[in-house]
Parts: C-alpha cells; structure tokens; sequence
C-alpha cells in the first residue's frame, strides 16, 4: 500500500488512471445538454489563399444571427490576412451580428515554457470579443482536464470552454472533462451542408454555436473514450458540457487504496486458504462492480493506486508462493527439502520422532567430485538409506544434512535401527568411477511438540554436536519453551548473575596421599539464579561456551580465585589455588593477558597458582596452544592436564605440551576398587607421571580404601567426596583445622 501511495503521490499512475477513466467513460452514457451545437468544416476556412471561404463564412454567421442563435464561436484562427473585402466582410459580420459572436485564439507554449497568443489578424478581429482555447494530451492522445483561465502577459483571458457553459469568469485552476455523454446527444452540422442549405439554420434559435474545423492543419486531432481522431473543438464542447451539468466528480484515489488495503488485510489474516483466495476475488470483484456503479452516477475514480496495491501485493504474494514451492524441492535432486518438512501438516499432527542424519566430510568430498556428480553422490547416500527406510520421505537440508520421521520413540530401538544404518555405510560408495567413503551419524527429537520447526532445530542442533568416534547418536534434550528461552537469554543474564554476586566460587580441598595434610584447592564455580536455584555448572558452563562468554567468566573465576589465595594467606594457609581452563581458550593470546592482568590487580603470588587445561582433545593447533602455555609458565604458575585419560588427544596433548601435573579422571579412580582394568590403568599413569616427573592427582576419591590403594600405588594428591566435596571459604578453614586426616569422611 505504501509504494502504491508513493506511485499515486509521484504521478507515475496517472496513464493507469486515464486507462481507467476510459474504461469507466465507455460503460455510462448520458444526454448531452443539446444547447450546444457544433458545426464542422471540412475545408479550411482560415486559409488565405481562398478568400471566398471567409466571404462565406460572413454570410453563415449573418444566416445564424438571423436564424437566432444565442452565441456563436469560432474556433478557428484566421493569422493571415486574405483579399481586403473579404476580411473586411467578416469582421463586420461578427460585429454586427445582434447575438454575441467570439473568435476563438489559440494558446501555444513557447520554448521557453511561457504562454503565448495565436490570435486572429486585426483585419478580421478588430473590436471582436476573444476568448482562448488550449487542450493538453497525454501519451494517449487524450485530454482529461481543461482549464478554467489562461494567464497571459497583460490579461488573463477566460477559456473557450468556460464561456461556452456560461461561466467565463476568470478563475485559476484545472477541472476534469466528463466524457459520460453520448457523443450523438451532441448536434452535429456540416459547415458545407449549411452553407448549401440555409433552411438547416432555422433549428438553430436559442443554441450556443461552435463553428470550427474538421481537421485544423497542424494540429494533431485529440481522442476521446472510444473514438480516435475527433476536431479539437468537440474537446472545448465535451467540457463545457461538463461544466453545466455539473458532472465533474472524480474521487481520490488514496480513498480508494485505502477501502482496498483494508479489504486485502482483512483477507490475509484468513487462516484458511480458500476463504483466504475467496475473499481476495471478492476484494477485486469488488472494484470492479465499483468502477461500474460509480460510472453510472457520473463520478470518475482515481483508481491508479488500488489497482497499483493489487498488482504490486499479487506480485509479493506470488513470489512468497514461488518461494515456498521452490524451497520445498531441492532443484539438483528433485528431493523435498526441511521446508517441505517444517510445512508437514501431518508431520505437526502425528508428532513423530524426527531423525537428522549429518553426512560427514560432505563439503571436502563435492570439492573433490566434478560438479556433474555432486547430485549423484547425494543419490547415492540416499540409495543406501532407503534400504532401511523405504516407506519414508527422506528430505534434503543445508549441504550435509538430511531428515526422515519415525512413529517409533523408544531410544534403545531408535539407537538399534540407527545403528544399523551407520553399519551399511561401512562399504564405500561408488559415485561415478570414485570410490567416495561416507560417514554419518544422527541427531534425534522425541518430543511430541507440534511445533515442527522447533523440532527440526533441535534435531540438528543434536546432530552437530555428534561425532562419528564417541557419539553417534544423539537424543535432543526435550527442553520446554522457558529452557529454551532462558538458555539463549543466557548472555545477559551471566553479567547480571556476576555483578549480582549469584556466581561465587567453592573450593574442594587436595591432600597429600601419604600425610592426608591439605596441599591445595581446586576453585569451582557455582551459580545460585533467584528464580531457578542452584544451576549445574556443567549446564551453564557449555552455554557460557556457546555465547561466546566464556573468556568473561573464566577472567571472574580467577579474579576471585587469586583473592581467595590471598586470604588463605592471612590465615597462615600457604598452598596453591587451582583454576580450570577451557581448552578453547588456548587459540590465541588472550588468556596470556588475561591471567597477568589478574596476577598484576590480586597481587597473588603466580607459583602458587594452578592453571587445570580442560578437554584438551578440543585444541585444535597444538603448536600454539603449546605456545601460549609456555607464555603462561613463564609467569611462573604451573599448568596441569584435567581428567587425564579420556579424549582421544589425551597422550598426544602430554607429548606436545608442557605440563606440570596430570589428573587421573574420576572414571578409572572411582572404579579401582572392583575393576582390575582400572586398576592397571590408574597405576600405569601415576608410573608415567613419575617417569615423567609430573605431580600426580587423583580425581573421584570416594572411600578409605581406593585412598589406600592410591598411597600403596605411590600417588602424590588426591581429591574427591570421600575427602570433602567442594565447600565455601570458611568450611577449608575448618578442614584445615582438623589437621592430618585420621578418618576419611565429607564436609557436606
């Protein structure tokens, strides 16, 4: 609606609005007044060449005074002079004619943009009343507006028309010609048959005469609403008709735009597609019955814009349309696509478990392939899992996704069939003469939401965080809308929760395995949220991850670690503070500036501060996370391997960086008891941390006697619940209080 206002207030509707008028015009007809008459000539009076023709012409314009004829013009311009006596002879039968007799000058416009008179010469205009007359065309050859006056250089003359209805006032301003009357309600003569027949003049008493040419030379002859190529002077009559019947009504046309936006937004807020589509018909029905009723009372409507909105909304709406139709099928394979999908009525109905399978390697494989095989290798993953879903619409997603729907919501069969699907990919694919190896894995929502597109998010969302090693398959967390909510408001409220003091740290005490005596604490974090209680950290921490917050809470965690060291201090309590670091920190310098921004505020003392690298399988350029910890020792502060023992880039990480400390992972600690396995493994690695010259710590203590075989094993720290769980500032105090460890027992 707006870019149709726009159109309308920028004129650029207005050869829309005359096509418009026209159409209107042809289907209303009305009787013209009668009391105007028009009597054409063929020849060209005003030529100079023929003075017999202006001697005729007196001798009609003393017929008609006879005859008594109210007014008589003529609308012609005689700008030369013919023979003396002829000119002289029809000067003085226009001036001497009892009824009023006018020349009619013709309005030019100059190079220049000023008005300027074609006026009839003195010798046959002298003392004879003037009027003027102009009409202006549009690209059609039609004119629609006619002017009441004409602004001169010493005068400003009333125009032909204006006269001609009897209100020949002067008067500024344009006013539009009603083309509504029937053409054939208008008297016609013709000049010849009158002069050849007087007695035609008797039916002439009372009427305003209009004497002009058939065809003016050089003058394009104007149109009018179904009929091309009419004398100029019957424009003049058409408007001055119009001025006395007073039928001169035209409507805005932003009414009108207005009436037709309210009716196509009222149809769009129809939920149902026919009735939508019904009412749309009726909105253009509408105007068209419209167009006609209105016509038949005479009012012309602005109808540029309305017709503008309909086209330019029909336009929207069937690019919409295209739209939605071109994304529901993938063009290179004729596949349906997730919008297809997002689309399923009965998908949103039935609520079935919806499986995203990410093909792995995708991007590295199509650079690979010649671009004629790229649709055939995604046929042929497809070919392979329709082996095993054959009564289902796999559709296609961004690149290396694709999605089906299962009715089955058991995880264990899920996971079952699913795996049985990764097995068929164990052969390679031949694509074209390649020999293509595919790997896959799943993401799974199980929820019974209606909600597709929230569904299929969390599918994939799911299926990103898959890996063809560890986790295959992965179930999507069926989080309602509120988790979901406060998971990705989590951004501004983790710098509330900071600067509101709900993110605190605990402390979980390291002893020494042969004294028992407190060697150390491991800060941890803890967010107690008003509103949720305390959250677990390993939920708030891998969102803080994904926010992109984990550099502003890792800066808070040892700030206030490095404060907590300086307490312990003032109460004679001298051993290190350990504080985790995500591995993904280690891609750039940050964390090097970082640490010594805090050391340098805190004042701690950096040998007494123990940077713990978490999930180190996530570097991914071991050179410079080898770097930047080098940076970090030499401040002094030791680095440490967190959960030493999982990940696939456990030994690796040992080799390539330099660490200080390993921990054992509470996995093979806590199992050491019941498991030879463990066992093994957990001596095994307090051998290589010695071989090695590494501290040694053991995570997950929970009882006497894994404690035991741990001092027995030759292990160095250990930690865990049986020891303490992580306590506030105060409760290490009284920890430390109780002095050697005589019972092996929590704090809680």
């Amino acid at each position: 609606a707006l870019i149709a206002a726009v159109l309308n207030m920028a004129t650029m509707l207005a050869p829309v609005d005359e096509v418009l008028w026209t159409a209107q015009d042809r289907n209303a007809e009305f009787p013209a007044s009668g009391e105007i008459v028009f009597i054409g000539a063929a020849k060209d009076v005003t030529d100079p060449e023929f003075p017999e023709r202006r001697e005729e012409l007196a001798r009609l314009v003393d017929r008609l005074d006879q005859a008594g004829a109210r007014e008589i013009f003529i609308d012609m311009v005689f700008d030369s002079p013919s023979s003396p006596e002829a000119d002289a002879l029809l000067n003085a039968a226009l001036r001497d004619v009892a009824s009023r007799a006018v020349l009619v000058d013709s309005v030019r416009t100059g190079i220049d943009g000023s008005d300027a008179l074609l006026e009839s010469v003195p010798a046959v205009g002298a003392e004879v009343p003037r009027s003027a007359s102009r009409i202006w065309t549009n690209m059609f050859g039609q004119a629609w507006y006619m002017e009441y006056s004409v602004p001169l250089a010493n005068e400003t003359r009333p125009m032909f028309a204006a006269e001609l209805a009897g209100k020949g006032t002067v008067r500024a301003g344009f006013y539009p010609i009603s083309y509504y009357f029937d053409l054939s309600s208008i008297p016609v003569l013709r000049y010849e048959n009158l002069a050849a027949k007087p007695q035609l003049a008797e039916g002439l008493a009372g009427k305003s005469v209009v004497i002009g040419l058939i065809n003016p030379p050089g003058v394009t002859r104007p149109n009018i609403p179904g009929l091309a190529g009419v004398p100029p002077s019957i424009i003049s009559i058409f408007a001055a008709e119009t001025l006395k019947s007073g039928t001169m009504f035209r409507q805005s046309g932003l009414l009108v735009l207005a009436g037709i936006a309210l009716m196509l937004a009222a149809a769009a807020f129809l939920r149902s597609g026919p009735r939508r589509y019904a009412a749309y018909a009726l909105t253009i029905l509408l105007l068209q019955v419209t167009f006609y009723a209105t016509a038949q009372w005479a009012i012309l409507l602005n109808g540029g814009a309305a017709v503008a909105l309909l086209i330019v909304y029909g336009a929207f709406r069937a690019r919409s349309v295209w739209k939605r139709n071109f994304r529901m099928v993938d063009e290179d394979t004729n596949l349906p696509t997730f919008a297809a999908l997002e689309a399923s009525r009965e998908v949103a109905d039935a609520s079935p478990t919806i499986i995203i399978a990410r093909i792995h390697r995708f991007e590295e494989v199509r650079r690979t392939l010649p671009r004629e095989l790229h649709a055939e290798y995604l046929l042929r993953i497809i070919a392979r899992l329709r082996a095993a879903t054959q009564e289902t619409t796999i559709h296609l997603g961004q690149g290396h996704l694709l999605a089906w729907t299962m009715a089955e919501r058991d995880p264990e069969l899920l996971r079952a069939h699913l795996e049985g699907l990764r097995a068929l990919f164990g052969a390679p694919l031949q694509v074209g003469t390649h020999s293509v190896d595919v790997g896959i894995t799943f993401g799974l929502d199980t929820s019974n939401s209606a909600n597709v597109t929230r569904r299929i998010a969390a599918a994939v969302s799911a299926s990103e965080h898959s890996t063809e090693t560890y986790d295959p398959i992965i179930i999507a967390d069926s989080a309602s809308d509120e988790e979901l909510i406060w998971n990705i408001s989590l951004q501004a409220r983790i710098d509330a929760a900071l600067a509101n003091g709900e993110i605190f740290l605990v402390y979980q005490p390291k002893v020494s395995v042969n004294s028992g005596n407190l060697q150390g604490v491991e800060a941890l974090v803890r967010w107690n949220d008003p509103a949720r209680g305390l959250i677990p950290p390993d939920k708030f921490i891998s969102q803080c991850e994904n926010a992109g917050r984990m550099s502003h809470l890792t800066r808070h965690v040892l700030r206030e670690a490095c404060k907590a060291g300086n307490a312990f201090e003032r109460h004679d309590l001298i051993f290190p503070v350990a504080v985790n670091i995500s591995a993904t920190l280690l891609h750039d310098r940050q964390i090097v500036r970082m640490v010594t921004d805090v050391l340098e505020e805190t004042g701690y003392d950096p040998t007494r501060l123990v940077l713990e690298i978490t999930e180190t399988y996530r570097i991914a350029n071991f050179e410079r996370a080898a770097g930047i910890l080098r940076e970090l020792a030499a401040l002094g502060l030791k680095i440490s391997m967190d959960d030493f023992g999982i990940g696939a880039a456990s030994l690796e990480a040992l080799q390539r960086l330099p660490f200080d400390e390993i921990k054992i992972d509470r996995q093979f600690v806590g199992q050491m008891l019941g498991d030879e396995k463990s066992r093994g493994i957990v001596r095994s690695i307090i051998t290589l941390g010695r071989e090695l010259r590494l501290t040694v710590v053991a995570e997950g203590v929970e009882d006497a006697q894994t404690f035991a075989i741990l001092r027995d094993s030759g292990c160095q720290l250990a930690q865990g619940f049986g020891i303490s769980h992580p306590v506030s500032f105060d409760d290490i105090l009284l920890f430390q209080h109780f002095g050697k460890m005589r019972e092996l027992r929590g704090m809680v």
